[in-house]
């Protein structure tokens, strides 16, 4: 995109970038420290780990019955639904009052972002200068969007997700297998995710080793609950507890992302939120494929794994943050037409009031309002990574001469 690489080479590009950055980090410490929202959904977090340090099961009927006694007002504590290995992580934060552990936790999870972004932008930008400048713009940006004030508002771990795929995209760029073991690690964090990522580093053959790494790490996290509570009672207790996650009125079509939350703001009724991870993994495998042949440029099959994660998982819109990664992988090759970036921005900025202004009738407030916008930006920025990576397939099939190493020149991928 030349317009994008034009603004970088700007004399004026330096103070813009500065300024989006500043924007973000002023808006997460304002949401955080000075004028903080009222917490709805990090005290699962929390309480999980007040139940553990005291010896007792968060899978068990304790979590409700002690959420009851000893929460303020707020969201109902009903199951908990993660992952084990969320002891090491839930524990710490249980150290503190739920007040101030949320505090961290925003201020953590922020972090994550900023952490991801410059570890993505570095991948992409050889440059120093555009490097530092696209770093501070995009992170001023990840901050910024709808998914952060979600994110921020409700205590959620979505900065968990986005830094585990920057970590993927960044490994999978620079070939580097420890990056992409960190990315399995953190992703396990959040199954639906976790497991893709999984599915694609498993099926390419250089990152084999550290995607099960990846995987005995958080199996380690797991083994202070499983020593106490048994293994099979810990994989029973936690099935029979993901498996009430669809029953809630938060994980329905309604307000969860993908093409089945667009058929339901249409009245489509009865079509099942399983049937968009199909889709997910054919696309994930069709990624590792491209991947794993040297002459396939790895950004364009990257672009397509976390652009169909983000598409077709069912997610919220704290999760969303994700979009900005294909959005970076695509402008960064010159893919994304000079509409998409603006047009992506303005649809995940603030899209429950497009909707508004529009006259679509809002569903559960701050919640899902504005998914519209983010089903569309996502199904948007898929099917640019499908057509891109269709056509470097095909650029390869119809060569005789393999492509060499990949090469950046001048921050863009050639």
């Amino acid at each position: 995109m030349k317009l994008f690489y034009r603004f970088l080479d700007s004399k004026w590009s330096p103070l813009w970038a500065a300024a989006f950055l500043l924007a973000g980090v002023a808006f997460v410490l304002l949401r955080s420290l000075v004028d903080p929202r009222a917490e709805v959904d990090f005290r699962f977090f929390w309480l999980a780990g007040k139940l553990w340090a005291d010896g007792l099961d968060p899978y068990s009927d304790s979590f409700r019955e002690i959420g009851a006694a000893i929460l303020p007002p707020g969201n109902v504590v009903l199951y908990w639904f993660y992952p084990p290995q969320w002891w090491g992580v839930s524990r710490i934060m249980a150290l503190l009052e739920l007040e101030q552990a949320v505090m961290v936790w925003r201020l953590l999870n922020g972090a994550m972002l900023l952490l991801g972004t410059a570890l993505l932008v570095a991948a992409v930008e050889k440059d120093a200068r555009r490097r530092w400048i696209a770093t501070a713009l995009w992170g001023g940006i990840a901050l910024l969007i709808e998914p952060t004030a979600n994110l921020l508002a409700l205590g959620q771990s979505a900065g968990f997700v986005y830094l585990a795929l920057a970590l993927l995209a960044a490994g999978g760029l620079r070939r580097r297998p420890w990056l992409v073991g960190l990315a399995v690690f953190l992703a396990t964090f959040k199954p639906q995710v976790g497991l893709l990522v999984l599915i694609w580093a498993m099926l390419v053959p250089s990152f084999r080793i550290a995607a099960l790494a990846g995987v005995a790490s958080a199996g380690l996290l797991t083994l202070p609950h499983v020593m106490q509570f048994g293994p099979l009672a810990t994989v029973r207790e936690y099935l029979a507890n993901a498996a009430r996650w669809g029953d809630l009125p938060s994980n329905m079509p309604l307000t969860s992302s993908g093409p089945v939350n667009l058929l339901a703001r249409l009245g489509v009724e009865g079509i099942a939120l399983s049937w968009q991870t199909p889709v997910a993994v054919a696309a994930i495998v069709f990624a590792a494929r491209l991947t794993s042949d040297r002459s396939v440029r790895p950004i364009m099959p990257l672009a397509l794994m976390t652009a169909a994660i983000a598409a077709f998982m069912p997610l919220h819109i704290y999760d969303l943050t994700i979009l900005l990664i294909p959005l970076i992988l695509l402008v960064a090759t010159g893919a994304a037409s000079l509409w998409v970036l603006p047009l992506t921005l303005l649809l995940i900025v603030r899209p429950g009031k497009i909707e508004t202004l529009l006259g679509i009738p809002q569903y559960s407030g701050d919640i899902s309002a504005g998914l519209i916008g983010f089903d569309i930006a996502a199904l948007l920025l898929f099917a640019l990574a499908a057509r891109e990576a269709l056509r470097s397939l095909v650029l390869v099939s119809s060569t005789d001469e393999p492509h060499g190493p990949l090469v950046i020149e001048s921050g863009r991928f050639r």
